[in-house]
């Protein structure tokens, strides 16, 4: 899948997905389907107003970028599941990649995230697939806005106990991702702010770290950054 940079790259790409999925529809799927992309359509129409408002310096508030991002959130969610029960896994990687586009948007005017899920998903896949520093880091500034535009809800990390969340997921994957960089000030902003967000679990990531060093063969400034932090974790006791 081509690399996707804006809202019209993301409608190109929804026009073109109904004739690559036909084969894989029943009626009752068929139906769903259409109506999902009648919705999508309705949903870029919007944005496209939006964009076009904005260049004529008409910015709407951040309340409405946030509710018509949860909107376009909700129906990549569906598309996801479908692509799942359609055991279509490379069809629901693209859609999460999608959701980076819908995210750099609703940053873009100032609204809040509230379904980050597909995210997490996408930098995971990303991820998995860069080497070089600038990749990493444009991946790692990405990382930042999200957690920055993240809703109040999920940030006060409500659901603590699951370890799957994407909360959690995405702030391990950034520590990684950060610590890829090689970059110690990088490395720092993300560890601090994982203390902050994930007291619980900082130390382990933290632990784990100092047991990759070796294995990964991490450069001397970056040992140093994990060890700092190790060091001053305090130590959680299993009761």
């Amino acid at each position: 899948m081509p690399s996707l940079a804006s809202m019209n790259d993301a409608h190109q790409y929804f026009k073109k997905l109904p004739a690559e999925l036909t084969d894989y529809f029943d009626d009752a799927y068929q139906s769903a389907f259409d109506q999902l992309m009648k919705a999508l359509e309705q949903f870029f129409d919007v944005t496209s107003t939006v964009n076009q408002q904005a260049a004529d310096d008409q910015i709407i508030s951040s309340t409405e970028a946030t509710e018509i991002g949860d909107h376009g959130f909700i129906l990549l969610l569906k598309l996801v599941n479908l692509m799942e029960k359609l055991d279509l896994p490379h069809k629901r990687k693209e859609i999460e990649q999608i959701s980076l586009i819908f995210a750099r948007w609703v940053i873009h005017f100032n609204g809040q995230l509230k379904h980050i899920e597909p995210i997490v998903n996408a930098f995971a896949h990303s991820a998995n697939s860069m080497k070089e520093k600038k990749s990493l880091l444009a991946l790692i500034e990405l990382m930042d806005m999200v957690v920055d535009a993240s809703s109040d809800e999920i940030k006060h990390d409500l659901e603590s106990s699951n370890i799957y969340r994407p909360w959690r997921l995405l702030h391990i994957n950034r520590g990684i991702v950060a610590t890829r960089t090689h970059d110690a000030d990088i490395m720092k902003k993300v560890f601090d702010e994982m203390i902050l967000y994930l007291p619980q679990d900082a130390a382990s990531f933290f632990s784990e770290g100092m047991q990759e060093m070796d294995a990964l063969d991490y450069p001397p400034n970056v040992q140093k950054v994990i060890e700092e932090y190790f060091l001053h974790q305090p130590k959680i006791k299993l009761h």
